[in-house]
């Protein structure tokens, strides 16, 4: 099984939090959970090579310091990101992939095995859908092309629909530590009340940013609350 987590630039990541945080911050932030996702990966037994699919230099150089390999896209969007992703492992004789979100801090090795383990034998879908069923936070496929690609809105019911349409039932796996991906800053204040000393929480406290944030959302709750989650968004 091999992983693939696409990554968009730095500069660009996580706008929708720019209410709470600085550009800076977020990028930041990003590098945190993305080191986060790829150190759990590279920890995981059942992954045999990490492929992270980006065009940001800064990405390039953070996956080449976990030992993952590189492929350099073009912008063309999550779907055909991860879509290169799959067919330069396909060709490469990879069995299976497992697509993950850079953006799911409370990600661990354990989490991953747990989806490389209920997986199966190909021909098979295993989706992992965010806390509102939504996004599909982690989608392993074998063989790596297995389905379409169809993250965005309401990707974990497109993804079980891709699948049915070439035949495969697919599995869906609730697994909190994967469920969570950051795009608003109720998500901010989901990570920071849950038990966990990631790279993420350590900036989020260290910045002064975690204590900044449970000012605000005292003084205004409303100002962090949730919008629907579109999920796949890294």
């Amino acid at each position: 099984m091999w992983a693939i987590v696409p990554i968009k630039h730095f500069e660009l990541a996580k706008a929708r939090l720019a209410p709470v945080l600085e550009p800076e911050q977020r990028q930041a932030f990003m590098r945190a959970m993305a080191t986060d996702v790829l150190a759990s990966l590279a920890a995981t037994p059942g992954i045999e090579r990490i492929l992270v699919v980006s065009a940001d230099p800064a990405v390039t150089e953070l996956a080449q310091a976990v030992g993952a390999d590189v492929i350099a896209e073009e912008r063309g969007g999550l779907n055909a990101a991860v879509a290169l992703g799959a067919a330069a492992a396909a060709s490469a004789g990879a069995q299976g992939v497992l697509v993950v979100h850079g953006d799911l801090p409370l990600a661990n090795a354990a989490a991953f095995a747990e989806v490389v383990s209920a997986h199966g034998a190909a021909p098979a879908v295993t989706i992992v859908p965010d806390a509102l069923e939504d996004g599909s936070n982690c989608l392993a496929c074998s063989p790596p092309e297995a389905i379409e690609f169809r993250f965005g809105r309401n990707s974990c019911a497109a993804h079980v629909a891709a699948a049915r349409e070439r035949g495969i039932e697919p599995r869906k796996l609730a697994i909190p530590s994967l469920a969570l991906d950051i795009d608003s800053p109720a998500d901010l204040q989901a990570l920071l009340t849950a038990d966990h000393a990631g790279r993420s929480v350590a900036f989020l406290r260290s910045s002064g940013i975690a204590s900044r944030l449970a000012l605000e959302t005292t003084a205004n709750p409303a100002a962090m609350q949730a919008p629907r989650k579109l999920g796949g968004s890294a």
